[in-house]
């Protein structure tokens, strides 16, 4: 890896860790959808000037209904349920239950396509991922608020799926400022409507600017300069550097506690992802809808998706 491309790894392997630590400070001061709103705007407004000399105007003119759809599977819903979770969940467990996305590709690859058989590797992944989830629900900070958190990275995973669909040959860069940008207006409305006023103080505010202009519009574009280097292969590692982050920031700046249990099922979730997204043989014949959703999750971050953040 170059010099260059070694600089944007850290970078984007940071901003993509380091959000479940923000969103735990934000929730200081805001309501989720508040602390979910803030963000959303803040990255519209940086990438709408990078996208708009991409044509983000005409895909939100001739796109506006499928863009629609992705804003809402990938933005509003996930976003918000990370962030009510949260409320209860340390913020290095939710960086690691994100994780699990690779997964949830692979099980909609069973339902949903030509519904071929799983490679014995992806079974692997799958029942890695699986022992190390219900070893997660065990901790302290699981239950209710991890299920939410698993059930945000399962919108995320159908999201990949849709934006494959839904968006070839599009740039990934004009995607997310549009979803940002259709899903802006509608998360400040219900903030206003059904939460109460924001109690901001200086270490809120600080959060939510970083989650909204460093952590969604700079980790973007640092993902997207990363693979322009050293190509999507290379960039797929973010999935496993990602939640490594997310654990240590939590433990070092929340001082949020780490237990035998919360090392094992971080270790199986991650070894599931790699497994999960690990290439199929050349030379293997082709498994239709999973090949494809596995090469998708490497090209794209391993599952993370270069069309969103965390």
């Amino acid at each position: 890896m170059s010099r260059r491309g070694l600089s944007l790894f850290v970078i984007t392997s940071v901003l993509w860790g380091v959000p479940y630590l923000l969103i735990s400070v934000a929730l200081e001061g805001l309501g989720p959808v508040g602390v979910v709103a803030g963000r959303v705007v803040l990255g519209a407004l940086v990438l709408l000037p990078l996208a708009w000399r991409r044509g983000l105007p005409r895909l939100l003119r001739e796109r506006w209904r499928p863009l629609s759809l992705l804003a809402v599977v990938e933005v509003m819903v996930p976003f918000t349920l990370i962030a009510i979770g949260e409320r209860t969940v340390p913020s290095g467990l939710t960086g690691v239950l994100i994780a699990t996305e690779p997964l949830f590709i692979l099980a909609l690859g069973l339902f949903w396509g030509e519904r071929e058989r799983l490679t014995r590797g992806a079974w692997a992944g799958a029942a890695l991922g699986f022992a190390g989830v219900v070893t997660l629900l065990g901790v302290a900070g699981g239950g209710a608020g991890a299920l939410l958190i698993l059930a945000a990275s399962a919108c995320y995973a159908v999201g990949a799926v849709l934006m494959h669909r839904l968006f070839p040959g599009h740039h990934p860069l004009t995607v997310s400022a549009g979803m940002l940008t259709l899903a802006a207006g509608p998360l400040l409305a219900v903030a206003v409507v059904t939460e109460p006023e924001p109690q901001i103080t200086t270490r809120v505010l600080l959060a939510v600017l970083a989650l909204g202009v460093a952590c969604t519009a700079g980790g973007f574009t640092a993902f997207f300069g990363l693979i322009a280097v050293e190509g999507p292969a290379r960039a797929a590692f973010i999935t496993y550097v990602a939640p490594v982050v997310a654990v240590a920031s939590g433990v070092l700046l929340l001082s949020e506690p780490v237990t035998a249990r919360t090392i094992t099922g971080t270790l199986l979730i991650l070894a599931g992802a790699v497994l999960a997204t690990r290439r199929p043989r050349r030379d293997a014949p082709s498994a239709g809808f999973l090949d494809r959703g596995q090469e998708q999750a490497q090209e794209m971050g391993g599952g993370r998706g270069a069309h969103r953040q965390p």
